[in-house]
């Protein structure tokens, strides 16, 4: 029995002795982890004033330089360099004509030869005349000193000669209409008459009068484009563009801006443009439409994004984030936007700092946690 509770005895030693252990280390965990909660907790609140110490974390992004350049693209006209309708400036009857459509003709090429028998006529009667007439005055000059004739009669013929000579010198001016010459290398684009068809002199008035041909010039053309009132100021001459058929976009021709109307129109408010194009290759058709790209020249300028943009009081402004970090609202400029970035033409330079999505809450110089340093 003895042996027995001396046995029992120190079982019941060890499994209080296990017991207390146990509890020990409960006790010494749990200390543990309250002092690692507390550890962390202070670590929060110290992160916590240092960040409303730091100011509220704002993303930042450097205005940039932008471009210079604002190209458009509009739907013009390509019109022939020049264009003109021949008529005939003496009646008769179209003896010959050399050219049809599509002949491509130099200056000073024949192209048609009028029959004019009532001017050939004329014009020999107005010689034969002044023949006369300078005879008469000649013979009236020469009995003046022998008293044949008087002063004054002499006169009068040589007078009269004068009148019939230069008669006669504008029917032979005339008589250099019968040939129809070209006035610039171009093409023939359309033909009127036929040989034999009776033609009216066009010095008084077309409309009853019959056209012979039509020539243009092809190798040149004039592009005519019309920029918005936004835009017509910018034009300068000399600007640079492109030129393409709409059914070859492959296929673009330089050209520049040559001469504007100088006003707008007061019904479209536009301003006619015209760039002239080499067109000796044939690329593109006169009068047909084409697309024209015009890069125009601006003011220089800073971007930014459009959430850089902040109201206060009236006025548009930015938040300037200096190098510590400070923001200052600056008044801006606008120049123009697109919706997604800022175009400013004053009041910030390349480089600068802005704040996106700038709250209420920043005051005039208070610090800010610019994103990009965050995320470094």
């Amino acid at each position: 029995m003895g042996n027995e509770q001396r046995r029992q005895t120190k079982g019941g030693r060890l499994f209080y002795a296990g017991g207390i252990i146990t509890v020990a280390a409960a006790v010494v965990v749990v200390v543990v982890l309250l002092w690692s909660r507390q550890a962390q907790m202070d670590a929060e609140r110290r992160s916590r004033a240092a960040a409303v110490e730091s100011g509220p974390l704002v993303q930042v992004v450097s205005a940039i330089p932008a471009s210079d350049r604002r190209c458009l693209e509009f739907l013009g006209e390509a019109r022939p360099y020049a264009s003109v309708t021949l008529y005939a400036k003496v009646s008769g009857y179209l003896r010959e004509i050399r050219v049809d459509k599509g002949d491509r003709v130099s200056a000073g090429q024949v192209l048609a030869v009028i029959e004019t028998p009532e001017l050939d006529q004329d014009y020999q009667g107005a010689v034969a005349d002044a023949r006369n007439r300078r005879s008469i005055a000649k013979r009236l000059r020469e009995v003046v000193p022998l008293g044949g004739a008087s002063r004054e009669a002499a006169e009068t013929a040589e007078a009269a000669a004068a009148v019939a000579e230069a008669r006669a010198s504008s029917l032979r001016a005339q008589l250099d209409y019968k040939v129809l010459r070209t006035p610039f290398p171009a093409t023939v684009t359309a033909r009127y008459a036929d040989p034999g068809a009776l033609v009216q002199s066009a010095t008084s008035s077309q409309t009853t009068a019959l056209p012979i041909v039509t020539l243009c010039q092809v190798d040149r053309l004039r592009v005519e484009i019309y920029p918005d009132q936004r835009n017509a100021s910018l034009v300068r001459i000399g600007d640079p563009g492109e030129v393409w058929d709409i059914a070859r976009p492959d296929v673009r021709l330089p050209a520049s801006v040559s001469r504007t109307s100088g006003e707008l129109d007061p019904k479209t408010r536009t301003l006619l443009v015209e760039l002239d194009l080499d067109n000796r290759g044939g690329i593109i058709l006169p009068n047909s439409f084409v697309q024209v790209s015009l890069c125009l020249k601006i003011p220089p300028c800073v971007e930014v994004p459009v959430e850089a943009l902040i109201m206060r009081r009236g006025r548009s402004c930015v938040a300037v984030v200096d190098g510590e970090n400070r923001a200052s609202f600056r008044d801006v400029v606008i120049y123009e936007s697109d919706g997604r970035k800022l175009k400013l033409r004053s009041g910030l330079n390349a480089g600068e700092r802005v704040a996106l999505h700038l709250g209420d809450t920043v005051a005039e110089g208070s610090r800010v946690r610019p994103a990009e340093e965050d995320r470094r």
